[in-house]
């Protein structure tokens, strides 16, 4: 029951809204920032197999910029599993599937976990969940900009839940929770280069609290 209750836990949280900042949408690690340029391969994960943009995300929308900063955030079984909308706007699921790779299962995350323990760099490498696990992806929209979250669920995941959709949220707010493991992936389009990069790879940071990027606009 202990580990349950780990798991489920949701802390009252002061979040310190600001407009110029993308905060962190789930507690965890840092596993990767990359600069994303449309058409050009992310990272590689085994046997030189390619991670493109859409391979992480169900955007579904042909005119937008394949342009901007990703990061992903390894959520460990230490941390908080509700996830936190990371501005202020319009919150809508866009998607929530297996992606054609899945082989119909999802893969464990060990891999994910043991390269942040050893610091063993890529984080990625071996990491075949990121183009195999079952995903739910939002978009959150604002006067001043879009960004697109993506929870990716673990092998041992009971749901994943969705909390707030098709409703505005305040920077902060609760969206939704991965039960029992995970990572989440955010994607920030930055076609003209105002996005300041505020965080490191295996750097921990928390939801709604520490800042990812920083907007100039």
């Amino acid at each position: 029951m202990a580990w349950r209750l780990c798991f489920l836990r949701n802390p009252s949280r002061q979040v310190n809204t600001d407009d110029q900042l993308i905060l962190s949408p789930a507690d965890g690690f840092i596993v990767y920032v990359r600069r994303v340029i449309p058409g050009e391969e992310l990272m590689s994960i085994k046997k030189g197999e390619p991670i493109l943009l859409d391979d992480l995300m169900q955007l579904n929308d042909p005119a937008l910029p394949r342009q901007g900063w990703l990061v992903g955030i390894f959520m460990s079984p230490f941390d908080v599993h509700y996830n936190r909308a990371p501005i202020r706007g319009f919150i809508r699921k866009i998607a929530h599937y297996f992606p054609v790779k899945s082989r119909g299962r999802n893969s464990n995350m060990f891999h994910g976990q043991s390269n942040l323990f050893f610091d063993l760099r890529p984080y990625w490498q071996g990491c075949d969940y990121l183009i195999h696990n079952e995903r739910a992806s939002y978009v959150i929209t604002n006067d001043k900009l879009s960004v697109y979250v993506t929870q990716i669920a673990d092998q041992w995941v009971r749901k994943i839940v969705t909390l707030r959709d098709g409703v505005p949220v305040a920077q902060g707010e609760v969206f939704g929770m991965i039960r029992m493991g995970s990572q989440l992936d955010l994607f920030v389009p930055d076609v003209e280069g105002r996005m300041q990069v505020l965080v490191a790879e295996r750097a921990h940071v928390r939801a709604g609290i520490d800042a990812l990027l920083r907007f100039s606009g």
